[in-house]
């Protein structure tokens, strides 16, 4: 893998993980008859399965070629794990200085910076050297926090009001600037909802009109799978074995889902995640452990899911104000459900089914 992004496979692959990848075999192996396919790489730190409905299974299969050479794309660009990506050159040469900027990142960057505005900071591009800090972006697992005095001194060279910034010249190009020493590019809130929609885009251009792009949870669907609507899970945060909702999706949507299961380790007794709040420099403790964004894009549902579990319940709804079309449904830290209006999707009783594993997939 050189030096891929590795958010959740240094960690091991989770048991939601391995389900989708096995559910993924199987779909193939049975999808012949009905024109279904499915298949599964690894890519961005996660497993990323494309399922297909579609008369001709070649015309599919290459449709599907060129969407997974176009995610890796993304993922060269906008990795922050891979040396050789633009964003690591970027955290190099762009502390405190201007850097010129490509265009694609610089619109991806400008919606992300619209979302952070908006979730007054809570969403954030520039938290990669807090992110190593805790060590969510080593090789070696990390099994306790780092020290106060570390956090503290994140803290004081992270401007929390502008962490970077964007200007554009007159021959319409733009730069980065990076501003200050705690202040790194991380696009991990962002780029896989960005990867998915383009993955998308790319399926739609080869004639596919019923597909579902899924990176470990975080999805979009579009068209119908056959005759029936794209079948969803959410994963119980306490049980991976579980899933306590499920939404029945058609048209063109995305669900992306943020929990404190998916990256974490436990230290004298307490759960520490990679959800951070850079208004503390802390695993972000917001009385929630999921949230599942409903939008019409994957790009702004996972900045979103992000941005609301940080926020917590009451100000994470709030800001959906800003987003009109999107939805939500949360899960307190007390297992509660919380749903806004519009949400697709209906609580199962317990015990649920134990039909899938992952935080948002297909049963």
């Amino acid at each position: 893998m050189s030096d891929r992004w590795r958010t959740l496979l240094k960690f091991g692959l989770p048991l939601g993980m391995i389900a989708l990848l096995s559910m993924a075999l199987l779909l193939g192996k049975l999808s012949h008859s009905d024109s279904v396919q499915t298949t599964t790489r690894l890519l961005m730190g996660t497993m990323v399965s494309i399922t297909t409905s579609h008369p001709s299974p070649m015309e599919a299969d290459q449709a599907v070629k060129r969407a997974f050479a176009e995610m890796s794309r993304i993922e060269t660009l906008m990795s922050s794990h891979q040396s050789s990506s633009t964003v690591s050159h970027l955290n190099r040469v762009s502390r405190e200085t201007w850097s010129p900027l490509p265009a694609e990142l610089a619109q991806l960057l400008r919606r992300g910076l619209t979302i952070s505005t908006q979730s007054q900071g809570a969403f954030a591009m520039g938290l990669e050297p807090l992110t190593s800090l805790w060590g969510f972006s080593s090789d070696k697992a990390a099994t306790e926090p780092p020290t106060q005095t570390a956090l503290e001194a994140w803290l004081k060279g992270y401007p929390a009001t502008e962490p970077l910034s964007l200007q554009t010249l007159a021959d319409h190009t733009t730069q980065l600037r990076l501003n200050g020493p705690s202040v790194g590019l991380d696009l991990g809130g962002i780029a896989k909802g960005y990867a998915i929609d383009q993955a998308i885009a790319v399926l739609r251009q080869e004639g596919i009109q019923n597909a579902i792009v899924d990176a470990g949870g975080d999805l979009r669907a579009i068209g119908r799978k056959g005759d029936k609507p794209w079948r969803i899970g959410i994963q119980d945060p306490r049980q991976a074995d579980q899933v306590v909702a499920l939404s029945l999706l058609q048209g063109d949507i995305s669900m992306v889902t943020s929990g404190d299961y998916e990256r974490f380790f436990l230290y004298q007794g307490k759960r520490y995640h990679h959800i951070l709040d850079p208004s503390t420099a802390l695993p972000a403790d917001s009385g929630l452990q999921s949230v599942s964004v409903q939008a019409a894009d994957a790009t702004t549902a996972d900045a979103l899911s992000t941005a609301i579990f940080v926020l917590g319940a009451e100000k994470g709804m709030a800001l959906l104000d800003h987003f009109p079309g999107s939805a939500v449904l949360l899960i307190t830290d007390t297992g509660k459900p919380i749903r806004s209006a519009g949400f697709i999707g209906e609580w199962l009783p317990k015990p649920s089914p134990p039909t899938t594993n992952s935080p948002s997939k297909q049963p």
